[in-house]
This record gives structure tokens, C-alpha cells and sequence, in this order.
């Protein structure tokens, strides 16, 4: 769930102007996305979403203008590795708690 989350929120803000977390909460929502203002906080935090002044004066969410480790296809793949990586250890868990109760 977390992967998907974090994939709509860096298409959110990608897509919209996003001014406020309680926004991106709301937007969240309505996708159907249902989750707390502090884990909505951790994933801008881990996603290096940053604000940035728009010509309005207001400030808005975006992901970073880096194309380096911080772009947003590299933070993508991340977060599809990591989640892969974690299925793959829960799974490798499982298989030798099974095996190990049948020797």
C-alpha cells in the first residue's frame, strides 16, 4: 500500500498545485487513498518533495528539479525495488519458517 500511495502522491503533485499536506491528504482521499497528515508528512520527507514559489506568490509541492539520483523516474524505481525487496525477504521468511517445521 505504501508504494502505491507514494506513486499517487508524486503523480499528484506532479499534476496539480498542491499547497498544503492537508491538500494532498484530501487528494489522497478522493483517490481513495485513506491515510494520516504525520505518514502523508514521512512520505514527502522520503520522496524529497519539495515547495517551491510559484508566480502567484503561493508556494506549491513538486517533486525535485534534479535529474540526478533525485529524478522522479529514479525515485519510481526506488520505490519498486524496495517493495520488491521487502516481499522478497517476507516471502524468503516464510518459506524457511515452513521448511523448518517440516525437518
Amino acid at each position: 500500500m505504501k508504494t502505491k500511495r507514494q506513486t499517487k502522491i508524486l503523480e499528484i503533485v506532479s499534476t496539480r498545485d498542491v499547497e498544503t499536506q492537508e491538500q494532498l491528504l484530501q487528494e489522497l482521499q478522493d483517490a481513495g487513498f485513506y491515510s494520516t497528515q504525520a505518514t502523508i508528512s514521512r512520505d514527502i520527507k522520503e520522496l524529497r518533495i519539495v515547495k517551491e514559489l510559484t508566480s502567484f506568490g503561493t508556494y506549491r509541492y513538486t517533486t525535485s528539479n534534479n535529474e540526478g539520483s533525485g529524478s522522479f523516474s529514479n525515485r519510481l524505481n526506488t520505490i519498486f525495488v524496495s517493495s520488491s525487496l521487502n516481499t522478497f525477504v517476507t516471502l524468503s521468511n516464510a518459506l524457511f519458517t515452513l521448511l523448518k517445521s517440516i525437518v
